[in-house]
């Protein structure tokens, strides 16, 4: 859908009349985002201005994420399904968890994601309503950029707040928290990982592997090759039967789904983050956001300061813990511990930054688009499968990466 579409203004307050239901909107589209931004959905941005029962009048500044209306996609791929996944987490699961967190005084809660309004779906549309943190002065970093470390303590503070909430319910209400993780698996259960899926995610590895070949010795690079064979074996379990402890993740932590809050608009010292795309969210290691994350924002520089960062993570995680009334939290979940299932899983995060990284390094008139490849017949991955263009910048970022988890054995 674009801006231009005559049906379009129409189309949208159809969906927001189902959201704001005692309201008499009138509804402007501004347009959407960048090819690319939204690979399951488009972004819509809209400014709305309604009138209420008490006569009193309100304005929105929105962001509708609106799935992709291809059929064939929707054939091939479970888009509802990640879609009720989505409003799931802004409408039952971050309520329940921010009302938690105010029981317990929490002074500084997790509350690192967009007001949600609601939510329109049909047989075969799907829509999110929420704010857009952009009219408050929310902005991206620029994705092929490596954030600033200021801005990763931020993210994996807020991931130890966020993280440290499923602990303490598993712990204080068991049975209503595994409400939520039956839920959550059972909306994916759908998404399946295919031989499609698993080349898509190993093509990176050999790519890399080629690229790099005049620039590291052999035994590193065989090491790393060696990372596509576990593919297979590391995904043939569900991520919730692995051992270890387990957490409600976000799963989509590339630099995009992150907007930062700046003071007086100094990219250098932010003050709020927000996470954006909830859609894979699911039961899962916390090693697995922390490492996805990581490995697809860090910078060459702080790489070699990566365990304080996993030190800045579990400090978060220990103290949110025990502001949620959690007993003995550092035997609950000790750092050797943390530092142990880094060991064990955080090749999942080496995996998923590695086709980010070739991602953002694809020129921009070759990004596709994922429903107009469904509709041509093809995977649903194949809207992933572009050439490495910047290819100088790439290496300088995937270079170290190599290094660093062949030199620490995570490979």
């Amino acid at each position: 859908m674009t801006a231009t579409n005559e049906n379009s203004v129409d189309e949208v307050k159809f969906w927001l009349k189902d959201v704001f239901k005692d309201e008499n909107l009138k509804v402007n589209v501004l347009g959407n985002s960048e090819k690319g931004d939204g690979y399951m959905g488009d972004i819509v941005f809209v400014t709305a201005e309604g009138t209420g029962k008490d006569k009193s009048t309100k304005k929105y500044d929105l962001v509708l994420k609106c799935s992709k209306k291809s059929q064939a996609l929707r054939d091939n791929f479970p888009v509802k399904e990640v879609f009720l996944n989505e409003i799931y987490m802004y409408e039952t699961i971050f309520p329940y968890f921010s009302k938690f967190q105010q029981e317990k005084g929490i002074k500084a809660p997790f509350d690192s994601f967009p007001k949600c309004y609601g939510s329109f779906t049909t047989e075969n549309m799907e829509v999110i309503v929420l704010e857009n943190l952009k009219r408050i002065g929310y902005e991206l970093w620029p994705k092929r950029d490596p954030l600033s470390r200021k801005h990763i303590d931020m993210v994996v503070t807020q991931y130890g707040k966020f993280h440290a909430i499923s602990l303490a319910l598993q712990k204080e209400r068991p049975a209503e928290f595994q409400e939520f993780v039956d839920t959550l698996t059972k909306l994916l259960k759908k998404f399946e990982i295919t031989d499609n899926v698993k080349t898509l995610l190993s093509t990176p590895v050999i790519e890399s592997y080629e690229l790099l070949k005049n620039d590291l010795k052999n035994d590193i690079l065989q090491k790393w090759k060696g990372l596509k064979d576990e593919v297979d074996s590391f995904y043939k379990k569900s991520p919730d039967t692995l051992p270890g402890l387990k957490v409600i993740s976000h799963s989509d932590c590339w630099n995009n789904n992150f907007m930062y809050l700046h003071q007086k608009g100094d990219l250098k010292i932010p003050l709020k983050v927000a996470f954006l795309d909830w859609q894979m969210a699911k039961y899962m290691s916390p090693i697995m956001d922390l490492s996805y994350f990581l490995f697809s924002c860090i910078s060459e520089e702080d790489l070699e300061e990566l365990d304080d960062i996993l030190i800045t993570y579990h400090k978060s995680f220990i103290n949110q813990l025990h502001e949620l009334g959690v007993k003995d939290p550092r035997v609950v979940y000790p750092l050797r511990q943390l530092l142990n299932d880094w060991k064990s899983y955080s090749k999942y995060g080496v995996l998923s930054a590695s086709l980010v990284l070739k991602i953002i390094h694809t020129g921009k008139d070759e990004v596709k688009d994922i429903g107009d490849v469904a509709e041509s017949g093809q995977d649903f991955t194949a809207a992933f499968d572009s050439k490495i263009r910047d290819t100088e910048n790439y290496k300088k970022r995937i270079r170290p990466i190599v290094e660093y988890v062949v030199k620490h054995e995570l490979v």
